[in-house]
């Protein structure tokens, strides 16, 4: 039939058209067909696809619109594209594909057919108020009008069952009548599932939504015979479906209805390995698995008189939806395929135990298939109580498991060993909380054992979670925050004022010490730990202590410390355990409130020193053990005191590692051994990313640590802090020191006979300029000499690094070109960024406001000449004078590149002093010409009025 394209101007009309196809029984087409004058159907018509459609727009409502996209997606070429990609012939693309080997169609074709399926259903319901025909040979769209039947047909089942076979059959109704004659090809089957059944033009479908292929033999045959020989398995196998489904008529054997109230449970399979677990709901005796909309559940039984009977459980299908979503909800298995099978151990341990309270609430009976491996199910419940005993905490800890009444100290080889199931008197186990193994884990590692009860000392009391009650008994005895702490005098004898951080300080420490537990204090460079220290030293003798505590220094620090304790409390009595003729016995000690000494001399003299109980071991810079396989730190830790202090501005510098160390010096047994540290805390933090384990870690030390960062304390600090910082030289650069000073002082005094001082006056200030230079650093007049080394830039880079740690940015000034060079090419060695400026720089504002923006530049490197004056630097807020000038008004220039309008923060100024040397009698010449202005004085003119006995004096 020629096909004419239908001309939108004219009257037509959309229809749906029927039609067979060889591969895909039958497809639904759209088309619209010109109308002819008197109404009827002309032969001017063409498929409606979506390309097309909006030329007819006029005549199509939204029904039309969607119908015209889903009989787009299942036309034959759409197919081809779908599952090929490229155009094709139908016959070259399906009959391949389509042809049957062995009884079965090709994987593809399966696909293929399943789509259509799907589509199809969802095209029929949408029908009922469409024009559908059914398509002539010729393809003419409307050979037969269809009435698509509004109304759902019903389906009754019939067995009849005889001492020959079982024949069966089914028998449909619609609209109040038996449709007869439907079977023997008198009908089709448009739709599988669910069924549509288009039957003397009318086409309908199927209450309970029939499945087709239960039809479809029906429509070549009227009934199905079943020998007797195959009766059983039949019955057993496939009429359960049938009677869960649809109405049934059974002649021959007998269908009971069970009505009882459902129950429900879960079966447990577990596998040594993996659980599995089966939701179940339980009508009486009969038990299946739910979690589909059946209104009934069939099962089978043959008795020896081969009389069949069927037992039809009604179901409550709204009560197993409620618990059905309620377990979906709490499945073991998040985004997994099968979300109820092979469940890990420890997961499916934890399912089961956190949702035990819900199955009990619920009724969910728990039924384990394992006979040999039950598992108890109540879940452990741990009550502590605690009771202080002198320097320890006796926990009375016990464990309830329904009946049963265990102390907590019998699972403590559980818990060490992770292992969560624990064999009950009855055989059965139970399965330990996941968190205990986290949260008492390091308790089992270092608590002792008395009896039934955990002992523990009193500063391991962070190690334990208990309850609120007992939680307020323990914080009485040592738990409290800083501002709860009660303040006391700070000693009468001592000669500073302490600001209020340091105040609460020195109240820490003191409430440290009543409570016998050793503490690190932690601030901030700057912020005075040494004085708070020397505080709570003073503090204790003025309480009667007459024991000396004996203080472990870098070598640098030893003249800073000795300093500044005369200086604050000179009522202790202070002494210097260092150099080669220091005591060999420990009989003096006893004269003194504070033995100073030096970790090199600890190494030496442990055997003697820890034969002396001291009253406090202090280590300053305890950083410095923080390799707990270092003698250094193995000697520290067989000291003998009564109390324990740390002093350090970086608790970690690399690795948590460091403070295990030293809270191992502290607090023995705290954070356990070093391999159960490493395992428990080092490995899950710091290569897991643990945050569990860090706040734990967190938690337990935080009592004993005290931290005040600089911006903490920021209004309780004056605007600028200086600092001189004592240090000591290295013996080589001593030695050249020394060497030196003598040569120039024998000059001196050879020009002092002669009288002839002030005509080579340049030379002896030559002899000076030159002492300066290997008081900073002997590199300056030796150049080439890597082996000389100098005290002073070991102290400098060691507080820097301190500084770089924290984030800050600190400025470095010398008048000396040469030591900036050196420092300049040590920080390229290292990766440091840093800006540097001296005479020949051109380019001094670029980097002034590269150093100010730049958060990863710390360091700027300074010449006095070039950077006394006009540089606005208030990024920083450290300053190192690495080398003192004669005119102290040139350093308070250095000091205001910082310390100027605009700076927000305390500045730190650390002025480096090499003991011993020229470095520390210009400190008293300052004082001395303090009066004297910088518009008056130069650095020519300060040496200019030095007299005689003035520069003997330097040179000594």
């Amino acid at each position: 039939m020629n096909v004419k394209s239908v001309n939108p101007a004219r009257p037509f009309r959309v229809v749906y058209s029927i039609y067979h196809h060889q591969y895909f029984q039958y497809l639904v087409a759209c088309f619209v067909v010109e109308i002819l004058p008197e109404g009827e159907y002309s032969f001017v018509y063409q498929r409606l696809t979506p390309d097309k459609q909006s030329d007819f727009e006029q005549g199509l409502d939204e029904v039309d619109k969607k119908l015209i996209a889903l009989t787009n997606e299942i036309l034959p070429t759409t197919l081809i594209k779908r599952y090929n990609g490229n155009p094709q012939k139908q016959v070259e693309f399906f009959e391949p594909r389509f042809k049957v080997v062995n009884g079965k169609q090709s994987p593809i074709a399966e696909q293929i057919l399943g789509f259509i399926q799907r589509k199809l259903a969802e095209i029929y319901p949408l029908l009922s108020e469409k024009l559908v025909f059914e398509m002539g040979n010729d393809g003419y769209p409307c050979k037969k009008p269809i009435e698509v039947v509004k109304e759902k047909a019903s389906v009754l089942f019939h067995f009849t069952r005889n001492e020959q076979n079982t024949v069966y059959y089914p028998t449909i109704r619609l609209q109040g009548e038996m449709v007869k004659s439907f079977q023997n090809k008198n009908s089709q089957l448009l739709c599988i599932e669910p069924a549509w059944m288009l039957f003397k033009g009318r086409l309908f479908t199927f209450e309970k939504e029939v499945e087709g292929k239960k039809l479809e033999p029906f429509t070549r045959r009227f009934n199905i015979i079943i020998e007797r020989s195959k009766e059983e398995e039949y019955y057993r196998r496939f009429m359960p479906k049938i009677i869960e489904r649809y109405d049934v008529k059974a002649t021959g054997f007998r269908i009971e209805t069970i009505r009882e109230v459902p129950a429900f449970s879960i079966q447990v399979k577990f596998d040594g390995s993996f659980f599995g677990f089966q939701r179940k709901v339980n009508y009486g005796k009969w038990s299946f698995e739910f979690g589909d909309n059946l209104p009934y559940k069939a099962f089978f039984q043959v008795n020896d008189a081969q009389e069949f009977t069927f037992y039809r459980v009604q179901r409550n299908r709204s009560y197993e939806q409620q618990i059905w979503l309620l377990l979906e909800s709490i499945h073991p298995n998040p985004g997994h395929l099968l979300p109820w099978e092979s469940i890990p151990k420890n997961e499916g341990y934890n399912w089961l135990a956190n949702h035990n309270e819900t199955f009990k609430r619920l009724r969910i009976k728990i039924n384990q298939e394992n006979k040999d491996y039950l598992l108890n199910l109540d879940s452990p419940e741990l009550a502590m109580n605690m009771q202080a005993e002198g320097d320890w905490f006796d926990i009375q800890a016990i464990v309830s498991i329904g009946n049963y009444k265990i102390p907590f100290i019998q699972f403590k080889n559980h818990i060490l060993k992770n292992k969560r199931e624990y064999q009950l008197p009855d055989g059965t186990i139970a399965i330990l909380p996941e968190a205990w193994f986290n949260d008492y884990r390091h308790l089992m590692e270092v608590a002792a054992q008395e009896g039934v009860l955990i002992r523990i000392k009193n500063y391991q009391a962070s190690l334990v979670n208990f309850n609120a009650e007992i939680q307020k008994k323990v914080n009485q005895f040592f738990f409290k925050h800083l501002d709860d702490i009660p303040a006391i005098l700070p000693p009468k004898g001592l000669k500073a004022d302490l600001r209020a951080y340091q105040q609460k300080g020195l109240d820490w420490l003191w409430y440290m010490k009543e409570n016998k537990t050793g503490a690190i204090l932690a601030d901030d460079m700057g912020l005075g730990k040494t004085l708070q220290t020397i505080s709570l030293l003073l503090k204790a003798k003025e309480e009667g202590n007459k024991t000396p505590s004996l203080v472990v220094l870098p070598t640098s620090l030893v003249f800073n410390w000795h300093n500044e304790a005369k200086k604050f409390a000179p009522d202790l009595n202070i002494m210097l355990h260092t150099g080669n003729n220091r005591a060999k016995t420990p009989t003096i000690f006893g004269a003194f409130d504070i033995i100073l000494t030096t970790y090199g001399v600890i190494r030496q003299d442990i055997e003697m020193l820890k034969t002396f109980p001291f009253f406090y071991t202090i280590l300053d810079e305890s950083q410095v053990i923080k390799n707990p396989d270092s003698k250094t730190s193995q000697s520290v830790k067989l000291l003998i005191s009564e109390y324990r202090l740390s002093l350090t501005g970086t608790p970690i510098e690399n690795t948590i590692v460091d403070i295990w160390s030293q809270m191992d010096f502290l607090n023995p047994g705290l954070l356990g051994d070093g391999n159960f540290f490493k395992k428990f805390y080092v490995t899950p933090i710091e290569k897991e990313k643990s945050t569990k384990h860090a706040a734990k870690l967190r938690k337990i030390i935080f009592p004993y640590l005290l931290r005040r960062k600089k911006h903490q304390v920021a209004k309780d600090l004056p605007p600028k802090i200086e600092n001189i910082h004592f240090c000591e030289m290295d013996e080589m650069q001593k030695e050249l020191y020394e060497k030196t000073r003598d040569l120039y002082r024998s000059y001196l005094m050879d020009l002092m006979a002669e009288g002839t001082l002030k005509k080579h006056k340049l030379n002896v200030l030559a002899g000076l300029q030159k002492l300066r230079q290997i008081a900073i650093h002997p590199q300056m007049i030796e150049e080439g000499r890597e082996i000389l080394e100098s005290g002073k830039y070991a102290e400098v880079k060691r507080l820097l690094k301190e500084i770089i740690a924290k984030r800050s940015k600190v400025l470095i000034f010398s008048q000396f070109v040469k030591m900036l060079q050196i420092f300049k090419a040590d920080l390229e060695k290292e990766g440091i960024s840093f800006c540097y400026l001296d005479g020949g720089t051109k380019n001094r504002q670029e980097l002034v406001e590269k150093f100010q923006k730049e958060k990863d530049i710390k360091v700027f490197l300074i010449s006095l000449k070039a950077g006394g004056v006009g540089l606005n630097l208030t990024a920083a807020d450290y300053v190192f004078i690495l080398d003192p000038w004669w005119n102290p008004a040139v350093e308070q220039q250095a000091i205001d590149r910082t310390h100027r309008i605009g700076q927000l923060k305390t500045v730190f100024y650390y002025k480096f002093i090499s003991q011993g040397s020229i470095e520390e009698k210009i400190l008293k010449l300052q004082a001395s010409k303090q009066r004297l202005s910088d518009d008056l004085i130069s650095d020519e003119a300060f040496f200019e009025s030095l007299n005689e006995n003035e520069l003997r004096e330097l040179l000594e």
